[in-house]
């Protein structure tokens, strides 16, 4: 019966390491491929990247002299890395898990495929995905233009990479300026086949005085980081009302705050500085005090 207890936690220890080492990536990140085209430049980038932030664990790529760690970080250069595909790679870079670190916050969204560069240096059977699939939202080397249609009231947002290929399933919302802030004013839609986002906009949009508003186009990327596009059309419904600005209030600038949030300001700060002068008026006089008792 001892026996196939110690079986029975022998067994448990190693599903459970072996869970621990198994790292599952969405189906949706695997298929992503880099925005751009890997060349030997680009390679030789991601070596230097790779030597700064990932030669301390992973030690130089085909010596297998990584460091001892669990699950172990592996090198770069075996089939176990090249199988995987690239955006199985970018995702781990990206989020990292247990004691490999986030990379989204150290480096750019360029610098993590730029290290996959250099990863695929080591793998003479690679081919590069199509790059024109590489659309989406995610993307920081995303760009974003707007266009508007008057006569149906539209706001066409074009996404496109730097070359200025279409991305298509780039998530875009879409706010106004406000005072205060932006202003969502519709759902985020998602890029079609042509890399464009339509927005129907609503007829009794509030402007400025002159009927201006402000539009925000936003792409949010995997980084944190956002990709904003504005355009300031005069189809607003022009606003008569006084500005917040013009009365005193809470909110206002120094100049237009309310008097009795300006006097107690005023005692306070006089009242900590009476203080402080009297503290100090003290101490002075016990320093005499003692000096005096002292001869």
């Amino acid at each position: 019966m001892k026996s196939n207890l110690l079986l029975a936690v022998f067994l448990i220890i190693t599903l459970l390491k072996s869970s621990a080492q198994s790292w599952d990536v969405p189906e949706d990140k695997k298929t992503r491929v880099s925005p751009f085209k890997f060349t030997t430049e680009t390679a030789a980038k991601g070596q230097d990247l790779f030597k700064r932030n990932c030669t301390s664990c992973h030690g130089e790529p085909t010596k297998a002299n990584f460091q001892p760690l669990v699950p172990p970080p592996g090198d770069p250069a075996t089939d176990k890395f090249q199988k995987q595909t690239d955006g199985a790679l970018f995702y781990k870079i990206t989020t990292g898990r247990g004691l490999m670190p986030t990379f989204k916050d150290v480096l750019t969204e360029e610098d993590r495929w730029s290290v996959i560069s250099y990863f695929r240096s080591f793998n003479k059977s690679y081919v590069q995905p199509d790059i024109e699939v590489a659309g989406s939202a995610g993307s920081q080397l995303a760009k974003l233009s707007i266009t508007y249609d008057s006569i149906g009231n539209k706001l066409n947002v074009l996404v496109s990479d730097t070359s200025n290929k279409p991305l298509k399933g780039a998530r875009i919302a879409l706010f106004v300026k406000r005072y205060f802030g932006s202003l969502p004013i519709l759902d985020p839609a998602v890029s079609n086949d042509k890399g464009i986002v339509t927005f129907q906009l609503p007829k009794d949009i509030p402007g400025d005085r002159k009927g201006s508003v402000e539009f925000i186009a936003k792409l949010s990327n995997e980084s944190g980081d956002d990709i904003k596009k504005s355009v300031k059309l005069a189809i607003g419904i022009p606003n008569t009302k006084p500005p917040l600005t013009q009365d005193r209030a809470m909110w206002n600038v120094v100049e237009k705050a309310p008097i009795w949030l300006l006097l107690t300001y005023t005692l306070v700060v006089v009242g900590i500085w009476g203080f402080l002068i009297y503290i100090i008026l003290q101490l002075i006089r016990i320093k005499k005090v003692s000096k005096g008792n002292l001869s």
